[in-house]
């Protein structure tokens, strides 16, 4: 064969491979940065989701996933977002509290015993609300979903907690507004992101953590604890799947919309999900997990109706606060209440 054949053979071959792979060709990749672990119930609605978005999309929007703070941790990870290092990040709202502060209403101290009205509540919120809408907007963020991680508790190594009076001057790790609870009623706190609970626990740097039962499980907080405290108080609610706008951008408009309606869907399934693990985690610690038991001790209501009153003054300086962000925090603390509310008939 001369050379001019061969090049023709070759220009013919690789049209049709260009031709052959045009689904390649129109496929957007988006990567995916999770601080967690890959497992537990969270996990597995988060790959829920992203499976569902590839199949609806017949595979133009796959997603590349990095888990356990691979390639963003839980404190970096809404700067990541906002730069471009990954288009999908899960973000926890107390480590953006500038950029995200109305939407962290869902971390205040409201008392919501059922996950599944409160996420639902704080979904509708985030999706509706115009002073959440605007920073979104001003950080260069899209709004997909919300997951819960159900009313506070906490897990002790060596504390033996059986009232909240035995907390004073013990360490206890804590996140958003409830450090400063347990501080006014003389609990020593300590900031650490979830990640590092397991190690604080088993080296004696924290003597209890405020977590929940689900991540007690999926953190193997369990191999680092002998006693699990039922709170039953508020939930850290404002933690949200986020993606970048420039690349949610990027889709079709029919792709938009079909991550959007699998961001909501996500959300209720992952409520769901997590009050049922929360329950039965709960109701399976005396017995034990893998050889591993945990005594399991409530809380009086005394003891959580003084709580929730020293909570109170933090929701009303959020109020106060939300006027140097340019909207009414009274508003949309009704509105999140009255949503929670009518969520829960």
């Amino acid at each position: 064969m001369d050379r001019a054949n061969v090049f023709k053979g070759a220009v013919l071959g690789l049209a049709a491979v260009w031709l052959g792979a045009g689904t390649a060709v129109a496929q957007t990749v988006m990567r995916f940065a999770d601080y967690g672990p890959n497992r537990g119930t969270r996990a597995e609605t988060v790959q829920w989701l992203f499976s569902e978005i590839e199949a609806r999309t017949e595979g133009r929007v796959t997603i590349d996933q990095h888990w356990g703070g691979a390639l963003l941790g839980a404190k970096n990870g809404f700067d990541g977002l906002k730069s471009g290092v990954a288009d999908i990040v899960t973000v926890t709202a107390v480590y953006a509290p500038q950029d995200l502060f109305a939407y962290r209403v869902g971390d205040l101290p409201i008392t919501s015993e059922n996950e599944v009205a409160q996420t639902m509540a704080l979904y509708e919120l985030a999706t509706t609300n115009e002073a959440m809408q605007e920073q979104f907007d001003r950080a260069g963020v899209v709004y997909l979903a919300n997951y819960t991680v159900g009313p506070i508790q906490m897990v002790c190594n060596g504390a033996d907690i059986r009232s909240f009076d035995d907390l004073k001057g013990k360490k206890v790790r804590y996140t958003a507004e409830y450090g400063k609870i347990f501080e006014d009623m003389g609990v020593t706190t300590i900031s650490l992101p979830t990640p590092e609970i397991y190690q604080a626990l088993s080296t004696g740097l924290v003597d209890c953590a405020q977590t929940y039962a689900y991540t007690t499980l999926s953190y193997k907080l369990i191999e680092v604890a002998d006693q699990f405290l039922v709170f039953d108080l508020g939930t850290l609610g404002s933690n949200g799947i986020f993606m970048n706008r420039r690349s949610f951008e990027r889709l079709d408009q029919a792709d938009r919309e079909t991550v959007l309606a699998a961001g909501r869907e996500m959300t209720e399934r992952n409520a769901q999900a997590v009050r049922d693990a929360n329950q039965e985690a709960i109701a399976a610690f005396p017995q034990g997990i893998d050889g591993k038991s945990l005594t399991v001790v409530e809380i009086s209501d005394e003891d959580r109706a003084r709580i929730e009153e020293a909570s109170q003054p933090y929701i009303d300086a959020w109020i106060a606060e939300s006027a140097d962000f340019g909207f009414d925090g009274q508003a949309v603390v009704d509105a999140y209440k009255t949503l929670i509310s009518s969520k829960s008939e």
